[in-house]
């Protein structure tokens, strides 16, 4: 089939990629859409048609979705210090995406949207997240809506990649208060595998909650990563507000913003999303934190 995947080279896409590899799928006629040039040098190798494109902006690359069977949006703004690149990325592109599949007469979606839309701490992330949701549900397109928590596997430079490349160059890791944040981390193999199921068998009109088996809290996320890695490493923790100052003195030095402070207050936010055990629906292995950090430690194209 013909499968259009708009920011199809970052981190889901990529490893998306890497496995729709390895069935029967055609890889021409994978169209990958990404802002990033260098991200869809990565993807090419593995024969897709990579189209270097903003789709927040109307254009020429609408003929695209011609004849095509499924869109899959992975399209996303994660991280910003303000907020127009969410509304712009979020919103606008899921918006002239919608426009571009009935234009194309295309009618099935797998929508990325994220648990934050559930979560306690609604920053500009989450708000906009949840506004592409209700754009999407509101198309009269036939849609699966996946709301995944955190992700990690290889290539991850953002989540469980950022505290891997973080901890090798110091030998002591800050945690925020006490680290007893629960995290439900999914590997990025087993949302896969759930995509290519939904692929063949699409559950129409629905909304999954798409969490980890496993509930871990983030200190002891720190500790396995650190226990992988090996060598002479602590944790330490500290006061929150101590913890998001010297993490904004450590990016100013640095040069880049990594971390906003409302990312870190959603990482210090008690709760847990709704639980769905999709593993079973979708008769799906899942892959243990353990596993899945000691997996990308050596996994070839790591960071």
């Amino acid at each position: 089939m013909k499968i259009v995947i708009p920011g199809g080279a970052g981190f889901v896409g990529r490893n998306l990629v890497r496995m729709l590899y390895s069935t029967n799928q055609t890889m021409s006629e994978v169209i990958i859409f990404d802002i990033n040039q260098i991200n869809l040098e990565y993807v090419k190798k593995y024969g897709v048609h990579a189209v270097n494109a903003d789709l927040s902006k109307q254009g020429d690359w609408n003929h695209e979705f011609e004849n095509a069977d499924m869109v899959i949006n992975l399209a996303a703004q994660l991280s910003s210090s303000n907020h127009e690149p969410f509304h712009r990325n979020n919103v606008l592109t899921t918006k002239n995406i919608i426009d571009a599949m009935k234009k194309a007469n295309v009618q099935r979606i797998i929508h990325f949207s994220s648990a934050a839309v559930l979560s306690l701490w609604q920053d500009d992330y989450a708000r906009t997240k949840n506004e592409g949701e209700n754009l999407v549900k509101s198309s009269d397109l036939d849609y699966c809506i996946l709301q995944p928590s955190i992700m990690y596997g290889p290539t991850d430079e953002t989540n469980i990649g950022y505290l891997i490349n973080f901890a090798k160059k110091i030998p002591v890791f800050p945690i925020p208060g006490q680290g007893k944040w629960p995290r439900q981390p999914l590997y990025i193999d087993d949302v896969c595998r759930l995509i290519l199921r939904i692929i063949e068998d699409f559950p129409h009109n629905e909304t999954l909650s798409i969490n980890g088996q496993e509930v871990i809290y983030f200190k002891d996320m720190v500790k396995i990563v650190l226990q992988e890695l090996g060598g002479i490493k602590f944790r330490v923790f500290l006061p929150i507000r101590l913890f998001t100052v010297l993490m904004m003195i450590y990016q100013k030095v640095k040069g880049v913003t990594e971390f906003t402070p409302d990312q870190v207050r959603a990482l210090t936010t008690v709760e847990t999303f709704p639980e769905y055990p999709w593993w079973d629906t979708f008769d799906i292995p899942v892959t243990s934190f353990e596993q899945g950090v000691r997996t990308m430690l050596t996994h070839k194209e790591m960071i």
